[in-house]
């Protein structure tokens, strides 16, 4: 193999990109991602040329990008609220609407001592960025994966928090501490099996189905967890689902069915579909 340069190297590779149809900007992302060389290094050393183990390494990389592995499992990092976090095949790779459910819970629960569990994390992205915005409140993450909780413990490390991390499907680890809590929150799996018809390749083929799909069209999970609602949160405590968008209707006529007195809110994401599933839980 010719010696290349660094210059050379994102020339070939965003001619590679673009021959396969993708989008070049990870050409020069993954200069940064792989060897910490942002855009001013580049300018600045362009031309020196590439150690042979780490062209090999940022070719093979975009070769998995190319084939079509979503970005954030070839670097094993992604973006989330401002810091970033380890990704695995494990787990789910954060979305950006997930972060406007972040933003709903801060402006809407005090950092007052509440104790606050979010279900089914994957990688801890919102309860570990809850527990690195609040000082007084005590979060909780759970996951039926094992494999998912280790990515939490690894992005809990790195952010400087230690929330409580327990593994179990939906409720049943806080049920088994006979534990109560003041706020839930869950992004679960929602996508219907009927669905997947529906969905990119690259998801498909490359993020795990635990953490997509659920039975009931999506819904089974949610309603799995309205209808256990009084064995671990305290009255007057808050909800708050990401959905859907095609599941509110539905979700909030099953909450009014099991729980008349509560009253259902929507909030919509930054693309204006129905997104967050929010309500304060009266008996």
């Amino acid at each position: 193999m010719r010696p290349y340069s660094y210059r050379e190297m994102i020339k070939e590779a965003k001619a590679s990109l673009s021959v396969s149809g993708e989008e070049t900007r990870p050409a020069m992302l993954l200069l940064e991602d792989l060897f910490g060389m942002g855009t001013v290094d580049f300018l600045m050393d362009g031309d020196r040329e590439v150690p042979p183990s780490d062209y090999e390494r940022y070719s093979e990389a975009l070769g998995r990008i190319i084939d079509g592995e979503p970005y954030q499992y070839v670097v094993g990092s992604a973006w989330f609220y401002g810091e970033k976090f380890k990704v695995s095949k494990k787990t789910l790779i954060p979305r950006n609407e997930t972060e406007e459910l972040v933003e709903l819970v801060l402006a809407l629960e005090q950092d007052d001592g509440r104790k606050v569990v979010d279900i089914g994390c994957g990688t801890g992205v919102i309860g570990l960025t809850l527990a690195a915005a609040w000082h007084d409140n005590e979060v909780i993450l759970t996951d039926v994966s094992g494999a998912a909780l280790e990515i939490t413990k690894e992005n809990a490390r790195t952010l400087g928090v230690t929330p409580k991390v327990m593994q179990g499907s939906l409720f049943e680890p806080l049920m088994a501490e006979s534990m109560k809590v003041d706020c839930v929150i869950s992004n679960p799996p929602y996508i219907g099996y009927n669905e997947v018809d529906d969905m990119g390749d690259s998801v498909i083929n490359h993020e795990p189905a635990l953490a997509l799909f659920a039975e009931d069209g999506g819904l089974g999970l949610y309603k799995s967890m309205i209808d256990q609602l009084e064995d671990v949160l305290h009255p007057g405590g808050m909800v708050y689902f990401e959905i859907g968008w095609r599941q509110a209707g539905i979700l909030s006529d099953h909450v009014t069915a099991r729980w008349p007195k509560v009253e259902p809110r929507v909030k919509k994401d930054m693309n204006g579909n129905d997104r967050i599933l929010y309500f304060r839980w009266e008996v």
